[in-house]
Order: structure tokens, then C-alpha cells, then sequence
């Protein structure tokens, strides 16, 4: 019964006051399509990526773990495409995108006080990116000039690997110098033991073990031809041997050690060495922005609608609450 009086009630207002509301009416429509013809022009470029996986280009390409590595073709998963989103929404590459492309001067905030609110404001203006249901980003981009709105998206998708390779850095840097200062460490030392087994050669010690073997031999020939000589010069090379040879061995054996540490050390080294310069590109491009000649905003028909609906919907409170008061009365 109500919503029959509401419906009646709004009939008979129409009617009574149809002239005003078709004037309204007209008006709002040429005040729209004025409105829509003074807002700035915008064109839309779009680009879609698909995540990659994410790897140390080490571990990937150089690591010799034949039939376990991982596939550096695979698409990403959902993983991998929450990752992706992070680094686009990250604060970080709106300001290089804004730096590399000027976007400070261009959408006009170079001069505000709170400059980077108005850079994110511009953002969720110009910028759209969505998710899609195929396991892909589609990133929209808006701008005055066709080309620009293009460059604008493609740029956006080139910087995601710098972000990636920015965030990693001081941690990469950090296990460098660790790495490398273990690795300058390890040639040192090998030097240093290289060189107190050379003074050690120039006193007769080349291979302890061996020597002493060939001194038994000689030393027994020398007893059995009663060589007094021959024995006195191989008691002089035993005694050096005494006195040097346990000194001989343990360096020896240090070195050895330290030799196979150098091969592991200098094979992390190598490797860190790679993922400090190289970075796996992160996505897989889809499409490519290219320019859009077509307008995309302002969308004329539905600025007319809203400023139409908008009026209409002011005329009718109006109307109304004129209404109530003329009961009162």
C-alpha cells in the first residue's frame, strides 16, 4: 500500500511540474556535453605479462646439479604472480617511472608541497593494473598523447626487473663481501704456506715421505759398500729431515686443504659474482603497449548521464520537500 502511495505520489509530481523537469533536463544535457567536451582527451595503451619464476641465475644456469634444475622457462605461479604484483604496486618504481619519465613536470606536481601523495594520486589516475582469471597482469595506462600512454606501459613492465634487482642488491653485496674477503683470505694463505715450503726446499726437504724411503735404500748401500762419505751426507740429509720434516708435512697438508677450499670458494665467489651483475627477467610480455589513437576518456555519453541523473535527482528533492512544506503550512 505504501510503495502504491510512493508511486502515486511521484506521478502526480511529474505531472504537475513535467515542464520544469524536461527544462531541467535539457539543460543538464547541454551542460554535459559542454563538461565532456572541455575535459582533457585521454588515450589507453595496455600491456599484459605473465610471471616467470623466481631464481638465482646462478643456482639456475651455472650450478652443475645435472636433471635437478629448475625449468627457468616455467610460467610463475600464484607465487610468483603475487611477487610480480608487490614490485608494480611497490612505492619505489613510481618514483623511477616518474623520474626516468618526468612525470613530475608532465602531470603537473613538481611544485606541490606533498609532492609524492600527488604523485599517487596521479598514479591511480593515469596507472590501472588488474589481475586477471588467466594467471597474467593487464596494466592500463592513460595519457593525453597516444605514444606516450604506450611508453608509459611498456616502461612501467622494464622497470620491474630493476626493482628486483635494487631490492636484492644490498643483500647480494652484503654475502659478496663476505665471500670475497674469505676468498682474498684463502689466496693469502696459500701464498703464505706456498712460501714457507720453498725455504724449506732450499733445505733439502722436497717430499718427506719419499726422501725417507730413498735415504733407507741409499743409506743401506752405503752400510754395505762401508762408504764412510756416502753415509756421513745421508746422516747430514737425515738429520735435516728430522728437524724439518714434521714442519714440511704439516704445511703440506695445510695447503692441500686449503687448495681444495680455494676451488669451492672461488666456484661461490664466481657465482655471486653472476647474480650481482645479471638478473632473470621476472615476466613474460604478452603483448606489448602500443599506441591507441582511439579516444578512451572522457566517456561523453555517460559524463551527459551523470550530470542528467544528478539534476534530476536535485530538482526532485527539491520538489519534494517543497512539497512537505506547503502540508505543513
Amino acid at each position: 500500500m505504501n510503495a502504491f502511495l510512493a508511486a502515486h505520489f511521484f506521478i502526480q509530481l511529474i505531472k504537475s511540474h513535467l515542464r520544469w523537469i524536461i527544462i531541467v533536463g535539457i539543460i543538464a544535457i547541454l551542460t554535459g556535453l559542454i563538461i565532456s567536451f572541455l575535459l582533457p582527451v585521454e588515450y589507453q595503451s595496455e600491456t599484459i605479462v605473465f610471471p616467470a619464476r623466481h631464481f638465482s641465475v646462478s643456482k639456475t644456469l651455472i650450478e652443475p646439479n645435472v636433471g635437478n634444475q629448475e625449468d627457468y622457462l616455467e610460467i610463475g605461479d600464484d607465487d610468483d604472480l603475487e611477487k610480480l604484483l608487490q614490485m608494480i604496486y611497490s612505492d619505489d618504481l613510481k618514483i623511477m617511472l616518474a623520474n626516468q619519465m618526468n612525470l613530475w613536470k608532465r602531470w603537473k606536481i613538481e611544485n606541490k608541497t606533498y609532492t609524492f601523495y600527488y604523485l599517487k594520486s596521479k598514479w591511480e589516475h593515469y596507472v590501472n593494473i588488474y589481475r586477471t582469471n588467466y594467471g597474467s597482469i593487464r596494466i592500463k595506462t592513460f595519457d593525453r598523447s597516444p605514444d606516450t600512454a604506450a611508453i608509459l606501459a611498456n616502461t612501467i613492465v622494464e622497470l620491474i626487473d630493476s626493482i628486483q634487482k635494487n631490492m636484492s642488491a644490498q643483500r647480494i653485496k652484503t654475502a659478496l663481501n663476505i665471500v670475497g674477503q674469505e676468498y682474498e683470505n684463502t689466496i693469502q694463505r696459500i701464498n703464505e704456506m706456498e712460501d714457507s715450503l720453498n725455504v724449506l726446499r732450499k733445505l733439502g726437504i722436497y717430499d718427506y715421505k719419499e726422501q725417507v724411503k730413498a735415504f733407507a735404500k741409499q743409506y743401506a748401500k752405503a752400510i754395505a759398500k762401508n762408504d764412510r762419505i756416502e753415509q756421513k751426507s745421508l746422516e747430514k740429509l737425515l738429520e735435516n729431515l728430522q728437524k724439518y720434516g714434521g714442519a714440511y708435512n704439516t704445511w703440506s697438508e695445510n695447503l692441500r686443504k686449503y687448495r681444495a677450499k680455494f676451488t669451492v670458494i672461488k666456484y661461490k665467489y664466481d657465482q655471486m659474482m653472476v647474480d650481482a651483475n645479471n638478473v632473470l627477467p621476472l615476466k613474460y610480455v604478452i603483448q606489448k603497449a602500443i599506441p591507441n589513437t582511439k579516444k578512451s576518456r572522457p566517456v561523453r555519453w555517460l559524463v551527459i548521464l551523470i550530470c542528467f541523473l544528478a539534476s534530476e535527482i536535485i530538482l526532485f528533492s527539491f520538489l519534494i520537500i517543497k512539497h512537505k512544506h506547503i502540508q505543513y503550512e
